[in-house]
């Protein structure tokens, strides 16, 4: 092996293929098969594809990634692999994904935010939001705990929201997350903004909170917000003060999961019971479990 067997991304990018029924799939599992798994036909395919394009620049790298499961003494890099799967695979989101990687290489981890159990999660989220709500408009989300926001693309491809913002305790996830989600917030007039701040010390009043704003690209020094929906995926992270401090009647969409083993997560649960008794929802619309082969991911939707 080529090390590719660390590249667990791949699988992610299979399943976000899979299941938006993305018309180039197909060709991705082809070069998934080829270039993870070393199957000769699909190594085959792919080699008479490159052929008939001739020789130009990047012919050497894609041989060698093409074959890169018996190259084992060349090391496939993130960039490159993701270079060769949008030479096939036509999706802006994977373009993104590499102007992203290439830009923040040091934080842009791909296995953290898209592998397979990260992608199911929250397309999860996404399809049974839509069985709860009518229609695409979503008003205001407000991501807690956003990290990066990489799944605010899912909201903009599946929902209409009017602006979408992410919170994360993290002063450095600020400018990745934006960078990721510049098409929505630099490029669209902030539609999306990722800011720096400890949601579990939010405090509202007539169900709006005030937070501190970059006047340079926002035009004031804080925004007051009111959320249509609330979205927290990462409550495994963090205490229940969050929640608690939420005015009621507010619609949350919470994730949590059973993965204890991760030094990281300092409040997992055991089950979907569990969260239901520890997050006191005056509505449930939905609650349910995800298996993501590594651990379960629990999800409740509702007013607090």
């Amino acid at each position: 092996m080529s090390g590719l067997e660390k590249h667990h991304w791949m699988h992610g990018i299979d399943e976000y293929l899979t299941r938006i029924n993305h018309v180039h799939a197909e060709q991705y599992r082809k070069l998934q098969k080829a270039i993870q798994y070393g199957e000769p036909w699909p190594i085959r395919d792919m080699m008479l594809e490159l052929i008939k394009e001739g020789q130009h620049d990047n012919s050497e790298e894609y041989t060698n990634l093409v074959l890169s499961h018996y190259l084992t003494e060349l090391e496939a890099t993130p960039e490159q692999l993701l270079r060769f799967v949008n030479k096939y695979v036509d999706d802006g989101f994977l373009l993104d994904t590499y102007e992203w990687l290439e830009k923040h290489q040091d934080r842009a981890d791909l296995n953290d935010h898209f592998s397979r159990g990260q992608i199911k999660s929250k397309l999860w989220l996404m399809e049974e939001l839509r069985n709860v709500i009518t229609g695409n408009e979503l008003g205001t989300v407000v991501l807690y705990g956003g990290w990066y926001a990489t799944i605010a693309h899912f909201f903009f491809k599946f929902f209409s929201p009017s602006r979408l913002y992410s919170i994360d305790i993290d002063p450095n996830t600020v400018d990745v997350a934006d960078s990721f989600n510049r098409r929505q917030g630099e490029w669209n007039n902030w539609q999306f903004k990722a800011f720096a701040h400890d949601v579990n010390k939010l405090t509202y009043t007539d169900k709006k909170f005030i937070i501190p704003a970059d006047s340079g690209k926002m035009g004031t020094t804080q925004l007051s917000i009111t959320p249509t929906v609330v979205v927290n995926t990462s409550c495994e992270h963090m205490n229940d003060d969050w929640f608690y401090n939420l005015p009621d009647g507010q619609f949350v969409v919470l994730q949590t999961n059973n993965y204890f083993e991760n030094e990281q997560h300092t409040n997992c649960v055991s089950s979907v019971d569990e969260a239901l008794t520890k997050y006191k929802f005056s509505e449930v619309y939905f609650s349910g479990e995800l298996d993501t082969q590594l651990y379960n991911r629990f999800m409740i939707i509702g007013k607090k």
